[in-house]
């Protein structure tokens, strides 16, 4: 086998006389006499499309083969037919070896190589022609990445190749390679029973993540007999794709047919914010509008307003170059030429020209833009002097406290920058007033306004300091929120607007309720620029029907139910408190060399009603956003500190008890004040309670940390520091922090069996500890091969599944008397943890 080990599929052809090697490495060919083929032949005993050669891809066996049908592919058969190795055949898979009689004078053999250099040379005066070059890609040379995906795989072929409807045959050969398009096919149950060679270069990954890519997500669940097409558009690693799924239900299978459409989006995108930019500003009717072809200065198009502004018609202005409208014709010339060179927005007061030669002061707002092709400069026009300043000024008061559409949009690029920087979220939510040219035509034009300034002064009241609001349209107002952790944010966000809108709009004799709709779309998952982001907000707005009780939405389905379960548990979280839900877990820490158990961690849960016992992760993230934190932490101290001291009341030994602090808890100044009226309350001993803090928070603030965790030292607390060695950048600011206790964090425990790296770095930990003359606990121990290689590193305090689960007060009174002096807990404890 040659360096890389392709093989060469080779077929000779000859006759008495004459002989050719040709290498195929294309995915079809036709064979036959007339000059259209790709392989020609010269024999007039030979038919003008006499056969066809296939190459099908075989991931069971990692390799491809070449089948040879009778004829074309529209189903015409030769004259003579197709003989192989003396047999006459329909269609066959060819082999090492194979002899293929075309003719009675006109004969091939087909060979698979590692070396065609061989062949190719021996070969002689040709009797055919080839329409195709042998260079092409080299098939052979694919990695194929699931082999229990199938491509037309020999599984999927009798025997009897005669009974082999012609339809299926298609559909596993000339379909499959021939196609620019990805075709996939998937069973009712999502296996992938079909590729084709453009699937397989496109998904690479597609056979590996199964159902678990966006291509294969829900399929099954979209496409059945009843609704037996889908058509969507989805985004693969910054690519975007329409994918066409049909029912098949001959076979009882789902075929995709997959297109690649991410330059018609990016063309897309590109006309719809012109599009919806030049709409936008257009129905100001207070700002005049001027485009202006850059190269000739000729004025394209103006709105109504800029005929106001200047006493001309549009069709003069249309005849006419923007010099005859500007008054100091050099500034502005320069101006365009930076605009267009660095496109970037300008905004800066001229002096027009009306038709009259009278000059009126106007601020222009100037800006590049592409215009049927064409280089184009799209002026803004705000005239300062009009003489009716005063129904100007009044019209004006609703943008009074929104910037202009063109600000707008620089600062949602500017955000969607910095939110791409800095790997956070960002979410623009699209309101829209119901019915509100009924409730326009209702009012006069200064009683409209004012609703719409109102109105706009109730949102900015709803949100918080950094979101920005614009006025979009006349009844469409759109809102970016630069910064936010979390989709649920925004979910709040609009039920905020909602209570806002909740009172009625009084204006002089009338008295207007509001309602709204919102659609939020989300970055980067709806979008990573600013024309998706916008269209897809509407495209969530748009989904709301008027008669629906639902008032905002998400653009995806998913977010949708997400922020609904978030939201619910939020509000059931504000209750948990007062209904006393919470409740404490204890988890032991165990001396392995004695068995005696040295400390017990306090672990929180929510017992609720409804939802039965939530986990930690699902509530945290939401009470530390909400600040529910700090009382739901004061709790967690007070009632650890409380069961410590009844345990120490009821004649049970003293155990240091660890609570953990939360990053808002740890950042209150006022915590060792908490502390200290807490062990007052409870009067336990203060070395008999430890708190422990994730490295990662102590390194937001080295300086307020050392300060915080002396106090607390001071008061008599051990301090523990979390999730070591994944929080400390330096030892020199290890060397700044007061604490105790060093926990070996749990991801690093997981791996010592198999992870040498891992285990280099907890070696190095237990020495770094013992020389900082700190006690050592490992946290997450779950085998017997944990324990042994901890203990081998001198690390012998640990804690974890292999010897308890965490668990409730009365069980860890019953266990305490039983453990000490054994060198593991009781049998059924740990029975019961490994469930």
């Amino acid at each position: 086998m040659n360096e890389l080990g392709i093989k060469h599929h080779v077929l000779t052809i000859d006759n008495a006389t004459f002989s050719k090697a040709i290498t195929l490495n294309e995915a079809t060919y036709s064979i036959g006499r007339h000059s259209s083929n790709n392989i020609v032949l010269n024999s007039q005993k030979v038919s003008r499309n006499h056969a066809t050669l296939l190459r099908r891809t075989d991931v069971k066996n990692n390799s491809y083969s070449y089948w040879i049908l009778d004829g074309d592919l529209q189903g015409n058969r030769s004259r003579n037919g197709i003989i192989i190795n003396e047999k006459k055949c329909l269609v066959h898979e060819l082999k090492h070896g194979d002899v293929i009689k075309f003719s009675a004078d006109l004969k091939a053999k087909y060979q698979i190589t590692d070396d065609d250099s061989g062949i190719l040379k021996n070969s002689g005066n040709s009797i055919l022609e080839s329409s195709r070059a042998t260079g092409s890609e080299d098939y052979s040379k694919q990695t194929l990445i699931n082999k229990e995906t199938l491509i037309a795989s020999e599984d999927e072929i009798p025997n009897q190749v005669e009974k082999l409807d012609n339809a299926e045959l298609i559909r596993l050969t000339s379909v499959a390679d021939l196609s620019p398009q990805s075709i996939i096919e998937i069973d009712l149950h999502g296996n992938i029973t079909f590729l084709n060679s453009q699937a397989l270069n496109s998904f690479k990954n597609l056979t590996r993540k199964r159902e678990e890519h966006p291509l294969l997500e829900e399929l099954t669940s979209k496409v059945t007999a009843e609704q037996d097409i889908l058509v969507r558009e989805l985004k693969i690693n910054n690519q975007y794709f329409r994918q066409t799924s049909h029912y098949l239900p001959e076979n009882k299978l789902i075929r995709s047919y997959i297109e690649n459409i991410t330059d018609y989006k990016s063309i897309e995108g590109k006309l719809f914010i012109k599009n919806s930019l030049y709409k936008t500003i257009a129905q100001k009717n207070t700002e005049g509008i001027i485009l202006v072809d850059y190269g000739s200065k000729r004025i394209l198009e103006v709105n109504e307003a800029v005929c106001d502004i200047l006493d001309y018609s549009q069709e003069e202005l249309t005849s006419i170059s923007i010099d005859n409208l500007i008054f100091d014709k050099s500034g502005i010339l320069k101006n365009l030429s930076d605009i267009v060179a660095k496109e970037t927005l300008f905004v800066e007061e001229y002096c027009l020209c009306k038709k009259n030669r009278d000059i009126v002061t106007v601020s222009l707002y100037i800006q590049a833009i592409e215009h049927q092709d064409e280089p184009t400069i799209l002026l803004l026009i705000i005239n300062e002097n009009n003489s009716n300043e005063q129904d100007l000024q009044e019209s004006n008061n609703v943008f009074a406290v929104v910037p202009k559409p063109i600000k707008f949009l620089e600062q949602l690029n500017d955000a969607i920058k910095n939110a791409a920087n800095h790997d956070k979220l960002l979410a623009v939510i699209s309101i829209k007033i119901n019915e509100f040219p009924v409730i326009k035509n209702s009012l006069n034009i200064e009683l409209s306004n004012l609703l719409l300034a109102s109105f706009s002064e109730r949102i900015k009241s709803a949100l918080s300091s950094g979101d920005t609001l614009v006025h979009w349209e006349e009844d469409n107002f759109i809102i970016l929120m630069p910064t936010i952790t979390a989709i649920e944010e925004a979910a709040k966000v609009s039920i905020r607007i909602l209570d806002s809108l909740a009172q009625d709009f009084k204006l002089k004799a009338h008295q207007l309720h509001i309602n709204v709709k919102m659609g939020i779309s989300i970055y980067p998952q709806d979008g990573d620029n600013i024309e998706l982001l916008l269209k897809n907000a509407d495209i969530a707005l748009s989904r709301i029907k008027n008669t629906s009780d639902l008032s905002y939405q998400f653009y995806s389905e998913n977010m949708n139910s997400q922020a609904m379960v978030q939201l619910k548990l939020e509000h059931f979280l504000h209750q948990a408190l007062e209904k006393e839900e919470f409740v404490l877990y204890y988890q032991p820490q165990v001396d392995v060399n004695n068995g005696n158990i040295q400390g017990i961690e306090a672990l929180l849960r929510w017992q609720h009603p409804e939802l039965g016992l939530v986990s930690p992760s699902s509530f945290l993230t939401i009470a530390e956003q909400t600040g529910l934190i700090i009382s739901i932490g004061e709790w967690v101290i007070r009632t650890a500190c409380r069961q410590n001291k009844q345990w120490h009341v009821e004649g049970l030994p003293p155990l240091k008890i660890s609570v953990n602090l939360s990053p808002l808890q740890f950042k209150q100044p006022n915590l060792p004040l908490v502390i200290k009226e807490i062990l007052d309350e409870t009067q336990l001993e203060p070395q008999l309670l430890e708190l422990e803090i994730s490295a990662s928070t102590v390194m937001q603030d080295i300086e307020y940390s050392r300060g915080i965790l002396s106090q607390l030292q001071d008061i008599g607390l051990h301090i523990s520091i979390d999730d070591f060695a994944t929080g400390f950048a330096s030892l020199e600011r290890l060397r700044k922090i007061p604490f105790d206790t060093l926990k070996l964090d749990r991801g690093f425990i997981q791996n010592l069996t198999n992870n040498p790296q891992d285990l280099a770095i907890v070696s190095a930990m237990v020495v770094l500890g013992k020389g900082f003359n700190l006690r050592i606990v490992a946290e997450g121990v779950e085998t017997e091969e944990q324990i042994e290689i901890l203990r081998s590193q001198e690390c012998i305090q640990m804690q974890g599944f292999w010897f308890s689960r965490p668990l409730a007060a009365e069980e860890v009174t019953k266990l305490l008397p039983f453990t000490k002096g054994n060198t593991e807990l009781l049998p059924s404890h740990r029975e019961n943890s490994e469930q």
